[in-house]
């Protein structure tokens, strides 16, 4: 099991700062940009200025992450792309799991060209341990190990060790903000989902689908992806070329 928790990134990356095209991408909860730089570095390669950073609390420890509000994710975002948006011609805004829930947030606020989203997590596919026990007792279970969570041992885990229970909480708290919000876009949007996907429940795909008031939006289907969309696995071809696609469409 040692190995499996080696996917961990401390540093912030940007591609390409001389492009006037913008992309800026988001990663997921616990986790950090090692599960985002190939997507920054290929599209930095493709001609685009890429961003990609670790969230407060993310890429330190799981107890520092326990000591962040959801509203430090939400306006650490919001600076960069606010920044982002000035400086280019055609922003977008891309984002994996939590990362997702915070891209929708952000293209409800932004005139962003296009959003693009994959394995988001707005409900959660363990509703009464989320919303109920966790909700309850985070303070004082701060920290839970995953190994103890997910017995299945061909799970590749990212960022911490532990998750950050508090941290966890913020995430639900977050997500109830995010879904009033998914009325507000308007922009192209692109929806990634595996169906390998053991963390991100199909439902995800389809409320965001239904809910937004985007004229252009499309659902994207791989088999084989896991739940980081965006770090090495068999789906990772398709699914740059694809992201690639979308942004040159729009």
């Amino acid at each position: 099991m040692k190995n499996n928790f080696k996917r961990f990134d401390t540093q912030n990356y940007e591609f390409n700062t001389q492009s006037k095209y913008g992309v800026y991408i988001i990663h997921g909860f616990s986790s950090s940009t090692y599960e985002t730089k190939q997507l920054a570095e290929f599209l930095g390669n493709q001609g685009f200025h890429t961003i990609t950073k670790n969230l407060p609390g993310h890429g330190v420890s799981a107890r520092e992450c326990n000591n962040v509000k959801y509203s430090d994710w939400l306006y650490s975002v919001k600076q960069d792309v606010a920044k982002l948006v000035s400086e280019s011609k055609k922003t977008y805004i891309i984002g994996c799991s939590m990362g997702g829930s915070i891209a929708l947030y952000i293209s409800s606020l932004f005139p962003i060209n296009g959003c693009i989203v994959g394995g988001t997590v707005l409900k959660f596919k363990n509703p009464f341990t989320i919303n109920v026990t966790n909700r309850l007792f985070c303070k004082i279970i701060k920290l839970k190990k995953k190994s103890d969570i997910n017995k299945n041992q061909t799970i590749k885990f990212y960022g911490y060790t532990e998750y950050p229970l508090i941290a966890l909480n913020e995430f639900r708290k977050m997500n109830l903000k995010i879904i009033k919000k998914l009325v507000k876009i308007k922009c192209p949007m692109l929806i990634i989902h595996s169906n390998s996907d053991r963390l991100s429940l199909i439902e995800n795909l389809n409320m965001i689908y239904n809910k937004i008031d985007s004229e252009i939006k499309e659902k994207f289907f791989v088999d084989k992806a896991h739940h980081n969309l965006f770090d090495s696995n068999p789906d990772q071809k398709n699914i740059f070329n694809k992201i690639l696609s979308f942004i040159k469409e729009n």
